[in-house]
């Protein structure tokens, strides 16, 4: 490669750097203005709910433990589950005979309704986000109220949401 060439891409290379550097000045600077309206009751732009939605999913792959749900798949299990999904969950997340929560709804982001919809989350990841709940959502870690056999039987009654229907 000639010098004149190395030159040119240089060049290229230093100018594609010095564009992404003011794009990001300038996205700084306009959340560091206000300018993005975080109202829990306005509409986000679309990068905002697909970046968010691969922020959580990526954490939640990341800090999950490798491990597999040591509850065997039982009826006491799944009543366990269920009713302590019924004390703990059901209010944001809606129950299987009444549809979606108007509570969870009105979050932002807006609660999962779990009834009937298969889940990308592992049983592992599960877990994580019962005990660890997510920041900046309405969902709490559930860690000092829920025993991990308490948390691995909700884990059980939500893999089995996926096959029950409203």
């Amino acid at each position: 490669m000639t010098i004149r060439a190395k030159r040119f891409v240089m060049g290229a290379l230093l100018g594609a750097l010095a564009i992404c550097a003011v794009q990001l000045l300038v996205g700084l600077g306009g959340l560091k203005l206000g300018l993005l309206n975080v109202s829990a009751d306005a509409t986000p732009p679309e990068w905002e709910k697909q970046l968010a939605g691969i922020a959580v999913h990526a954490s939640v792959a990341r800090h999950a433990a490798p491990q597999t749900n040591p509850v065997p798949l039982t009826k006491e299990n799944l009543d366990a589950g269920a009713r302590i999904y019924q004390d703990a969950c059901a209010r944001c997340h809606g129950k299987p005979d009444k549809g979606p929560s108007i509570y969870g709804s009105s979050f932002y982001p807006p609660a999962p309704y779990l009834v009937g919809r298969p889940t990308r989350y592992t049983d592992a990841e599960l877990f994580q986000i019962v005990k660890f709940g997510i920041r900046n959502t309405a969902m709490p870690a559930w860690k000092s109220s829920l025993s991990d056999q308490d948390i691995w039987q909700v884990v059980t009654v939500l893999r089995r949401f996926d096959h029950v229907s409203d």
